[in-house]
């Protein structure tokens, strides 16, 4: 181990009460070289969930500010809430220390600096290295910043490669800083898969190592309590489980990432017949998706988002009392206006008697829901605003049904022809990730397709949840309580 090495491992555990582990000290003295060298390197680095990633990621960043005078880091994860919002507090956590705290400042809520000294001048001048933050969402807009010190990716499994070369790479160009892709595997494709492959084929050519791979077993052979909650996951999940997979052997999915398998989309496909009135005595749910408005570009020409899309189900209960949904009818409005799409939602649901509408109430569909739910009433508009739990919850909701055979399309052969087309497309289309654990994401690539069909029926599943089961019918023998003598 170097003496640079040797220098932060020194203080991690003295300074900041933080001591690194051997391979995340390996890790970091790589690093350090390639900075101290001026060698601009990218780096890759994937370790398991829970094994020090973003430990030592906010080490590396406090060695830095505490040993320069004078530089940026820049900090980058796929969203700034709560991605970013917790690399930010996790670092400040860190130099929360004797030697750093009267050193420490903040600038516009996301930047981070310490100065050279403790000195009250230098403080509220914001003197001294920094480290920015920024959303690599692909809306977000990160142009002007220079990594002169270290750029690092968070989670860039989940950062495109578009989004990566346009805005993020050039900020390391010229002062040929050293960059740093973190992450777990996900499939082949992404922007962590490809780098490392690139730099194994380096490493294979020149012996230089800029991959660092580390699968839950590293820090289970140093950690007992952490092998032990890893294999009792192994046993709940099962060693294939995809969690298990990614997040713990590291190991990249190959073309297994769609949403729903052939058997599913087998369970899903009902025999009962499109409806295109609704039936008498039949209890009626809906979820619906909410799109933009089409309007005229400055070209003069139509800009075309997704479509609005409301799928109805029939509910009605199995034996065990537990609810089914038939879907019976979709509509998909493209490029109308919000009124219109109020007005026909309102007598839509007033047709069919719908008991729950649950609508997307995020960004576009808040709108609109406020406007169905002044109309409707909260006992029959539901608001779903989207957010990554909220969105995991309702595709674990969704699969749940699906896979007990609770959750039924209508015959394609009796419904529009459009409609079964579009819907099966977006079907089979979905993907799935797991950005964090416990979390599941549903989703179309942009590239293929939209998801409003795919969201639109799984707010169906979420509408399940305002209706009570009707109450059974039970005869109840009588029972003698006590006896006379005479039997």
């Amino acid at each position: 181990m170097s003496a640079e090495a040797s220098a932060i491992a020194r203080f991690a555990r003295d300074v900041l009460g933080k001591p690194l582990y051997p391979y995340q000290c390996e890790v970091a003295e790589a690093i350090l070289a390639s900075i101290e060298g001026g060698q601009g390197r990218i780096f890759t680095v994937m370790m398991a969930r829970q094994s020090g990633k973003n430990q030592l990621s906010a080490v590396l960043e406090a060695y830095l500010l505490y040993t320069r005078l004078a530089g940026t880091i820049v900090k980058a994860a796929p969203t700034f809430d709560p991605q970013i919002l917790h690399s930010r507090l996790r670092l400040l956590s860190l130099l929360d220390t004797p030697a750093t705290r009267k050193r420490l400042w903040q600038s516009q809520g996301h930047i981070i600096g310490l100065a050279a000294r403790a000195d009250p001048a230098l403080v509220r001048n914001h003197a001294g290295p920094r480290v920015m933050y920024f959303s690599a969402a692909p809306e977000s807009n990160v142009m002007g910043a220079t990594a002169d010190l270290l750029l690092e990716i968070d989670e860039a499994q989940d950062v495109s490669q578009e989004k990566f070369n346009r805005d993020f790479r050039p900020m390391a160009a010229t002062t040929n800083a050293t960059t740093i892709l973190y992450g777990t595997a996900w499939n082949d494709s992404t922007l962590l898969a490809r780098q490392r492959a690139s730099n194994l084929e380096l490493e294979q050519r020149t012996g230089v190592r800029q991959h660092f791979e580390y699968d839950w077993r590293t820090l289970a052979a140093l950690n007992p309590a952490y092998r032990t909650y890893v294999e009792q996951e192994i046993e709940r999940l099962g060693e294939s489980h995809i969690a298990i997979q990614t997040q713990y052997l590291l190991h990249p999915l190959t073309g297994t990432d769609a949403l729903l398998t052939s058997l599913q989309q087998t369970l899903l496909q009902g025999q009962h017949p499109w409806e295109e009135q609704p039936g008498s005595d039949c209890c009626y749910i809906a979820g619906m998706d909410v799109a933009g408005e089409q309007r005229m570009s400055m070209q003069g020409t139509q800009t075309q988002r997704d479509s609005t899309v409301i799928t109805i189900g029939r509910v009605t209960y199995n034996e065990l009392q537990l609810p089914v949904v038939e879907v019976v009818h979709q509509v998909c409005m493209t490029g109308q206006t919000f009124l219109d799409q109020y007005a026909a939602t309102v007598a839509l649901v007033e047709r069919w008697g719908i008991r729950t509408l649950v609508i997307d109430a995020t960004g576009l569909g808040a709108g609109l829901a406020s406007l169905l739910l002044d109309r409707l009433g909260e006992q029959r508009v539901v608001p779903f605003t989207f957010s990554r739990a909220s969105k995991s919850r309702l595709a674990y909701q969704f699969l749940a049904l699906l896979n007990s055979g609770r959750l039924k399309l209508y015959a394609s052969a009796t419904a529009p022809a459009s409609i079964v087309t579009q819907c099966w497309q977006q079907l089979r289309l979905a993907r799935y990730r797991l950005p964090a654990p416990a979390i599941l994401d549903m989703y179309v690539d942009p590239a293929e397709g939209h998801d409003d069909f795919l969201i639109s029926l799984a707010l169906v599943t979420e509408a399940l949840s305002g209706l009570t089961a009707p109450a059974c019918s039970i005869i109840i023998p009588s029972r003698r309580m006590y006896s006379d003598g005479r039997f």
